[in-house]
C-alpha cells in the first residue's frame, strides 16, 4: 500500500525524542479519543483496522480533564478525510475531525495557530506525531479511497466487459444511451467525467439486433453537482436478458426504459455512495449490470451573520432532521434541532429558553420519508451584530413551514441555506446564552430524488404506451 505523508502539525522544533509514528499498514481509523484541558491535548488514542483485526495507539499522558471519542463506521463505507484544529506553545489545543458521512465537535479549546490535515481525494489510514505531557504536534498518512464494487446484477451469460478496465480515472456517469426491443435492453453505453473534467464516450455493450428503438438519452448535470446514486431493473430468468432501466439521481428520476416492471427486480446503489463506472455481461443483448461507487460530498454552507459574538456551537452531521424549535421574542433567542442518528433520536440545545418570556415554535419533519432541503430567514444588523429574527423551513415533499419567529422590523436582511438536490443535515452556529442567536450555518449532503408518487404513475403509464407503440 502506498501512502502519502503529511508532515506534523504542532510546536515547533518538538523533536526532543518523543516523536511517535503509527504507520500506514491500516485499512481504516475506527475510534479517536482525544483527552484534554485547559492547556491542550494531553492524550490520544487511536483504533485502526487491518482485514477485521482491530489495534489501538496512546500517545500523551492521561490526566483530569475532558475525554471525547469519535466513532468511525468503516463497515458502512465511513472513512476519516481530514483533520482540523489550533495548536500553540503548549502544543496541540483543540480537534475537528471529518468522516465522508459527517463533522465531529471542535474538541478542546480554540486557542493559537489554525491548521488542516487533508488530500483531496484520499483518506486518512495512520497518524504520527510528538507527544510526552502533552500531544505536541499531529501528522497524518492518506491513501487513495478505492471505489466499491457491486457485482452484476440481472440474468446469466453474456461476454464480461468493465468500462474501468483500462482506465479507473471516472469521476461520475454524464449520459446514459440505451437502444430497446421486443426481448428487452439490446445495448447500453455509457458516457463519463474523468478526474481532470474532461468527459469521454465509453464502449457499446450489447450489439443492438433490429428491430428496436433508440430512447433519448439520461442526461446527468455532473457541473450542477448532480449524482447517480442508484439504477433499478427487471431481468428475465428464462432469456437471462434485462428487460427494464431505470435511473436515479440527487436531482431527478429517468423514465423506465424498456419494457416495463416483468420479470425479476433488481437494484444497484448504496446509501452514501454515488455510481462512477458500470460492468457487466453482455452479447447480443445485455444480460446483467454492475456499478463501481465511491463516497457522495458533504458541504459546509458558510454561515449566515456574524460570527465574532456568543459563543460557537457545531452539531456535526446525522442522517436527517426531525424537528426544528425556536424560542424567540423580537429575535430567536434559542434554537433546538431533533437528529436521526442510526435509528435514534439526538437533540441538540443552542440559547437560552427564558420562560415565561418568549414563544415557542416548531415544525416536524417526518423523516425518513421527507427532509429538509433549505432554511430560509431574516436577520437584523445592529451596531455590527446580528440577530436572527425569523426561519422558514422547505422540504422534499415541497412542504413550507410556517414562520418561526418574528419577521418584522427594521433593517432586515433575507438570506437562504441550500444546496440544490442536497438535504440539510446538521447545522452550526454562534449564539450568546441567555440572549440572542447571532449566526447560523448548515451541512449539506445529496440525497436521492422524492418523486411525487401521482407524477411517478403518470410517467409509468405514459413509458409503458411509448415502449409499445415503439415496440
Amino acid at each position: 500500500m502506498t501512502a502519502q505523508r503529511l508532515e506534523a502539525v504542532g510546536v515547533k522544533n518538538a523533536n526532543n525524542g518523543n516523536e511517535w509514528d503509527d504507520g500506514f499498514d491500516h485499512d481504516d481509523v475506527t475510534k479517536i479519543y482525544v483527552e484534554g484541558g485547559l492547556r491542550g491535548i494531553q492524550c490520544i488514542k487511536f483504533d485502526y483496522v487491518k482485514t477485521e483485526k482491530p489495534t489501538r495507539s496512546s500517545h500523551g499522558c492521561s490526566r483530569q480533564g475532558f475525554t471525547q471519542m469519535l466513532e468511525i463506521d468503516h463497515l458502512q463505507n465511513e472513512h476519516l478525510e481530514s483533520v482540523e484544529g489550533y495548536n500553540s506553545s503548549y502544543g496541540v489545543q483543540a480537534l475537528q475531525f471529518r468522516t465522508n458521512l459527517r463533522v465531529s465537535e471542535m474538541m478542546g479549546y480554540e486557542d493559537g495557530e489554525k491548521f488542516k490535515l487533508a488530500v483531496d481525494g484520499k483518506k486518512i489510514i495512520g497518524f504520527h506525531g510528538s507527544a510526552r505531557m502533552n500531544v505536541d504536534a499531529l501528522g497524518a498518512y492518506f491513501t487513495e479511497i478505492l471505489p466499491t464494487r457491486m457485482e452484476p446484477k440481472g440474468g446469466k451469460g453474456g461476454d464480461e466487459w468493465n468500462d474501468g478496465a483500462e482506465s479507473a480515472d471516472h469521476e461520475g456517469v454524464t449520459k446514459v444511451h440505451v437502444r430497446c426491443g421486443y426481448e428487452g435492453v439490446q445495448n447500453i453505453r455509457f458516457d463519463y467525467v474523468n478526474k481532470d473534467g474532461h468527459t469521454h464516450e465509453g464502449n457499446r455493450h450489447g450489439s443492438a439486433p433490429d428491430p428496436g428503438f433508440d430512447l433519448e438519452p439520461f442526461e446527468i448535470n455532473h457541473l450542477g453537482k448532480e449524482y447517480l446514486l442508484s439504477v433499478d431493473g427487471y431481468y428475465d430468468e428464462t432469456s437471462g436478458l434485462i428487460q427494464t432501466l431505470q435511473f436515479k439521481t440527487n436531482l431527478k428520476i429517468s423514465k423506465m426504459m424498456g419494457n416495463g416492471n416483468r420479470g425479476t427486480k433488481f437494484s444497484l446503489g448504496c446509501n452514501g455512495l454515488r455510481i462512477i463506472w458500470f460492468h457487466g455481461y453482455a452479447k447480443e443483448q445485455l444480460n446483467s449490470l454492475g456499478a463501481y461507487l465511491t463516497t457522495l460530498p458533504l458541504t459546509k454552507l458558510e454561515h449566515i451573520g456574524n460570527p465574532n459574538s456568543g459563543g460557537h456551537w457545531d452539531d456535526g452531521t446525522f442522517q436527517g432532521v426531525r424537528k426544528v424549535s425556536v424560542h424567540y421574542d423580537d429575535y430567536i433567542k434559542s434554537i433546538s434541532f431533533e437528529y436521526e442518528n442510526e435509528g435514534k433520536v439526538e437533540t441538540r440545545d443552542h440559547g437560552l429558553k427564558a420562560e415565561p418570556i418568549g414563544k415557542d415554535a416548531e415544525f416536524v419533519v417526518d423523516y425518513p420519508n421527507e427532509y429538509v432541503t433549505s432554511i430560509e430567514g431574516k436577520f437584523s444588523e445592529n451596531s455590527g451584530y446580528t440577530f436572527i429574527k425569523s426561519l422558514t423551513i422547505k422540504t422534499s415533499k415541497e412542504r413550507t413551514s410556517p414562520t418561526l419567529g418574528n419577521a418584522v422590523g427594521d433593517n432586515l436582511v433575507d438570506f437562504v441555506l441550500e444546496s440544490k438536490g442536497c438535504a440539510l443535515v446538521g447545522f452550526y452556529g454562534w449564539c450568546n446564552y441567555g440572549s440572542r442567536v447571532y449566526s447560523l450555518g448548515a451541512y449539506s449532503y445529496p440525497m436521492p430524488f422524492v418523486q411525487d408518487p401521482a407524477k411517478l404513475k403518470a410517467q409509468d403509464d405514459d413509458e409503458g404506451a411509448s415502449s409499445d407503440n415503439g415496440g
